[in-house]
């Protein structure tokens, strides 16, 4: 597992062999066929990072979450290289830790093991008595996002130091974060898109069209300018220490604060089909479906069976007696397509589940390009 201090020679050198597959031979993929006049042309035909986070705490129904997510990737979006945040104050993944940490591994992902930057500022808050002596281990796993401009040239530096002109394949100004419970369904070509300011989020329930507004906006997706916002994190970070961290929601109520009231520009806002939330209803050109809310191992399973069986979408909310909020996001997907999405999605990711289990194949999979 690769840390940016300290790093055992032999997981150095499979993570490189793992980086030097993916960036090698037919899996190198050409100069994309559109450009931005404000993105760097030469970055357009090279590979993304796409940054996940997983911690100690992490359960593993959400390990099983961003292995799902790692398959799907590979067969829709093979341009992204996986890089999976482990975070953890301990430092010292359990068992059962390392037995996912060598799956990621062998699907070509990178494992980068990182503490927190600013977890001391974390860990004073708590220390005043104004959050749990646990918080800053609870929340560290969904702030990890807000190191990724840290992180980047650190593990640039890493990959070059064992392949040198690796680096070359690889698009320095963008990257990809997601939470760990997303599957893809189409290529991210961060060259397709605007390149952000800072970086660029999408809605957090509702659909927005092409403005910002007074809707929350949903973190789970982020497209960042490496750049732009490495810029801006030391004035965000000095602003929340003088907030104690008293953020509703983490680093997303965090972001929504910060844009646009402090920093006085909103952030550019992320194309639906980049974080799909799944009880929007199909469509052609979802490119990330985002489990938010409702997931296949919480509660979906339950409403999609006893929808099935009866079609009344009462009964499914009644007797599987789920939080309100997700029989709210299910009512959502039932008006949207009679939860047509969620019921195809969720039998995507069974087939994911199989073939990490080892008893199935991707060919059983109607989760190819264009299958809506």
């Amino acid at each position: 597992m690769l840390n940016r201090s300290k790093q055992g020679r032999s997981g150095q050198l499979t993570a490189a062999f793992f980086l030097y597959v993916l960036l090698s031979g037919n899996n190198l993929r050409g100069s994309a066929a559109m450009s931005l006049q404000v993105q760097n042309p030469d970055s357009c035909g090279r590979r993304v990072f796409w940054f996940t986070a997983i911690t100690s705490r992490s359960s593993l129904e959400y390990w099983r979450y961003a292995k799902v997510a790692v398959l799907s990737a590979k067969e829709h979006s093979p341009n992204l290289i996986p890089v999976l945040l482990y975070g953890g104050s301990s430092g010292v993944p359990s068992l059962t830790g390392e037995a996912n940490i060598h799956w990621y591994r062998e699907q070509g992902g990178i494992v980068y093991h990182h503490n927190l930057t600013f977890m001391s500022d974390l860990q004073a808050v708590a220390e005043a008595g104004l959050r749990g002596a646990d918080w800053p281990e609870e929340v560290e796993g969904t702030y990890l996002r807000m190191d990724v401009p840290h992180i980047v040239p650190h593990l640039l530096s890493w990959l070059e130091q064992q392949k040198p002109g690796v680096t070359n394949h690889i698009n320095k100004d963008v990257a990809l974060y997601t939470d760990a419970d997303v599957m893809f369904y189409h290529e991210v070509n961060p060259c397709k898109l605007d390149l952000p300011e800072i970086m660029a989020i999408g809605p957090e329930m509702d659909r927005v069209a092409n403005s910002w507004s007074e809707l929350n906006w949903n973190a789970g997706v982020l497209l960042m300018n490496l750049r732009g916002f490495a810029a801006v994190l030391p004035k965000m970070l000095q602003w929340a220490n003088r907030l104690h961290w008293n953020f509703e929601v983490a680093d997303q109520s965090m972001i929504n604060d910060y844009f646009p009231a402090v920093h006085g520009r909103p952030l550019d806002i992320l194309p639906d089909p980049y974080n799909w939330k799944a009880y929007w209803g199909c469509s052609p050109s979802i490119v990330i479906v985002h489990w938010h809310g409702p997931k296949p191992e919480r509660c979906l399973k339950c409403y999609i069976a006893l929808w099935e069986q009866s079609k009344e979408n009462e009964d499914a909310i009644k007797f599987c007696k789920c939080d309100r909020g997700y029989d709210y996001l299910w009512s959502m997907a039932m008006e949207a397509d009679s939860a047509g999405l969620y019921r195809k999605a969720v039998r995507d990711y069974t087939t994911y589940a199989k073939i990490i289990n080892g008893t199935g194949n991707i060919m059983d999979s109607d989760a190819m390009l264009g299958a809506f």
